[in-house]
């Protein structure tokens, strides 16, 4: 964790200051790395002596060394005769010390800090140029400057918070948002402002416009006063408003080099839009490359739709070009009116800032033409105003007709159909057909992958050993589809300012849900050795004796339920008021799994015709962060309820006990262990292999 700042860059309270509080300070007061001060520290070790080899080595690493600082010197530059990089230039950074953002809440409940800043620097005039004579003859506007190329406010104000925030470092806490057209810097400094009054990053805006306008200027223009922590960076170079196109392109990457070897910021969030300076995005195209950081880029149209991107921290941001996920449908052998407006749904939806995903529809052996006659007219990705995509993302699998499809087919077929590339990063929405989703769908999605499976607190916390997925539906019954389920209340002092409580169940769902690149490997694992061993045995087991999941729910989630109850896997569940914002479950017409088509249960006998997600409006314009907790903010999973997979409050100690009997008693009956291997668990395996054993008993 990163220490409280105590040096300041630029940022917003000092800017508001009057110029007689900057009281000037010697180098000699300040004591910073590489000042001479720190010489009178060091001592030779005792009786140590230096060889000519050694002596050598000093005089070359000394000429290094200056031939680098002489360097930086000349590309940041000089400003009012002395360096930018001058330590008496730096002020600390909050008035009074104050903690970093804390990992172990989503939010903090203290005052945003106050940032201290050096005095605005003043943009500087064009130079004068000499005309020979000995005087000096005053530029040509008219013409291009193409000169030698400065930074000349930059240096201070990244050296002033390279330690504060770990930039040196390459995983840090550090987000940089970046503009050079002024419409362009109007538009993300409300957003890198909200993202950091929220104190999840080290938020800073960096500046590199061809504009003369002063820091303080912007800013207020933009209605941004002192109570932003957001620590700003004037990137420009000298003779901004005359250089040349090419020097413009060489600044930013410049300037994005030192930004990169001072702040590591882990991403980078921009206007990628024709609003933006060509030449800066010629620039970060050219740079970024040469960096770590993720490149985030919204546009006018997309901003005003991302405001849950500032509910993000830095963990989160890194790796929103990384996550991905697919999309399963089982086709229904009937009722294909369902299906048909789930795939309307999901070709009106938000795709903005979310890579489209590879969308895969598993058909039975007999097609409807009225089916038929639809996929074939139907595109995926849709269309972009009139624009096809170049790269097509649908997969139609249509199986071989045989006799009825039994259980372990249809569970089969289901985890054959997808695969993660990279597990960390690749993961699967599984789509009911009676489903039907709203514009916002998969912005919900990519905003609770990224908070709850890369923001610190999830890393930290390992949320990873805990979480099997997140469910996008709110459950109606329990998983015999017939008891009427009761969500949970929020636990005493954390209630909140929505209606219902998100709650952790053991139960998975069938519905609308998200499964997790990791755990999916592990569920096919499972699933394979498990029929291995039903093969080859003549008896069902007591364990396995009596099905827990109604058939009106596919066979594959029988086997989820099982790996669940062994691992002491939860799904996450939104309250009703989140899932219908973003998707709806239908029951007004016929939808059974093809597993079940003849069988006649007592669920389907009491089966509904009317929409299950009441109050759900696929047109609607709530706004999913208005649903959520805190003003937005997802809660941490220890401040929600947790329940057994049939209803039972408990909590994390408990579970791991039920786990752990619940695995013992599968190791003897089903997996294969003698008795006496039973007590001696091994440590969970990624692809299941410590539930089952050999023919020998290991």
């Amino acid at each position: 964790m990163p220490p409280s700042a105590s040096r300041g860059g630029w940022s917003l309270s000092q800017l508001w200051r009057d110029d007689e509080e900057k009281a000037s300070k010697k180098d000699d007061d300040l004591g910073l790395p590489r000042h001479s001060k720190h010489a009178e520290h060091w001592q030779p070790a005792p009786k140590a002596s230096l060889g000519v080899a050694s002596v050598l080595r000093l005089i070359l690493y000394a000429i290094a060394f200056f031939l680098t600082a002489y360097g930086l010197f000349r590309v940041i530059g000089p400003a009012a005769g002395a360096s930018s990089l001058d330590p008496a230039n730096l002020m600390p950074m909050y008035e009074k010390p104050r903690p970093p953002p804390r990992y172990d809440e989503p939010r903090m409940e203290e005052d945003p800090p106050i940032i201290k800043t050096p005095k605005t620097p003043k943009t500087p005039k064009p130079q004068a140029k000499s005309d020979g004579s000995g005087t000096k003859a005053a530029a040509d506007p008219s013409k291009p400057y193409n000169g030698p190329l400065k930074l000349p406010h930059l240096g201070s104000s990244l050296e002033a918070i390279m330690l504060e925030t770990q930039g040196r470092m390459q995983h840090n806490r550090n987000v940089l948002f970046s503009a050079a057209s002024l419409k362009s810097a109007a538009l993300l400094l409300p957003m890198a402002c909200q993202m950091a009054t929220e104190r999840q990053s080290y938020v800073h805006f960096a500046l590199m416009s061809r504009s003369d306008i002063s820091i303080k200027e912007l800013l207020a223009i933009n209605g941004i006063d002192k109570s932003c922590p957001l620590v700003m960076h004037d990137a420009r170079p000298d003779h901004s408003t005359t250089a040349a196109e090419p020097r413009m392109v060489l600044s930013v990457t410049r300037a994005l080099h030192y930004i990169n070897l001072y702040m590591h910021p882990q991403a980078i969030i921009i206007d990628s839009s024709s609003t933006e300076e060509s030449y800066f995005l010629s620039g970060i195209g050219d740079k970024i490359r040469d960096t770590e950081a993720t490149l985030i880029e919204l546009s006018e149209k997309t901003a005003q739709r991302f405001s849950w991107l500032s509910k993000l921290d830095s963990s989160a941001l890194a790796a929103w070009n990384e996550v991905n996920f697919d999309i399963i449908i089982q086709a229904p052998q009937h009722g294909t009116g369902n299906l048909k407006r789930l795939l309307r749904s999901l070709a009106r939806a938000d795709l903005a800032g979310v890579s489209p995903p590879h969308l895969t529809i598993e058909l039975p052996s007999v097609v409807e033409d009225d089916l038929t006659n639809f996929l074939n007219g139907y595109e995926w990705p849709p269309k972009v105003h009139g624009v096809a995509p170049k790269t097509k993302l649908l997969s139609l699998r249509r199986r071989i007709p045989r006799q009825k499809m039994a259980e372990e087919e249809s569970a089969v077929r289901f985890l054959e159909s997808f695969w993660p590339a990279k597990p960390f990063h690749s993961h699967v929405i599984v789509l009911s057909p009676h489903t039907e989703i709203t514009s916002q769908f998969f912005h919900y999605v990519k905003y609770s992958i990224l908070q709850r499976r890369y923001a610190t607190i999830a890393n930290r916390q390992h949320w990873e050993n805990k979480l099997l997925g997140i469910s996008l539906s709110a459950p109606t019954t329990y998983l015999d589809n017939v008891t009427p389920f009761t969500p949970p209340k929020a636990l005493q002092g954390e209630e909140s300012d929505v209606e219902g409580t998100p709650f952790l169940w053991q139960a998975p769902s069938s519905e609308a849900m998200l499964i997790f690149g990791e755990k999916w490997v592990e569920l096919h694992g499972y699933v394979s050795q498990l029929l291995e061993k039903q093969h080859a045995s003549s008896t069902t087991p007591d364990l396995f004796a009596k099905k827990k999941v109604g058939k009106k729910h596919p066979a594959w989630l029988e086997y989820m339920l099982q790996l669940s109850r062994l691992r002491g896997y939860f799904t996450l569940y939104p309250t009703r008021q989140t899932a219908n914002t973003i998707v709806g479950i239908h029951t007004d017409l016929h939808d059974v799994p093809e597993e079940y088509e003849n069988v006649k249960t007592a669920e389907q006998e009491q089966a509904s015709t009317k929409l299950a997600s009441d109050g759900f409006d696929p047109a609607s314009h709530v706004d999913m962060l208005a649903t959520l907790p805190h003003e937005g903010d997802m809660p941490l999973l220890y401040h929600l309820p947790w329940l057994t997979w049939d209803g039972k409050d408990t909590d994390d100690a408990a579970i791991a006990m039920s786990a752990g009997k619940y695995k013992q008693a599968f190791r003897t009956q089903i997996g294969g262990c003698k008795d006496e291997m039973a007590g001696s668990v091994p440590a969970d395996d990624s692809y299941a292999r410590d539930l089952f054993c050999s023919t020998n008993g290991r």
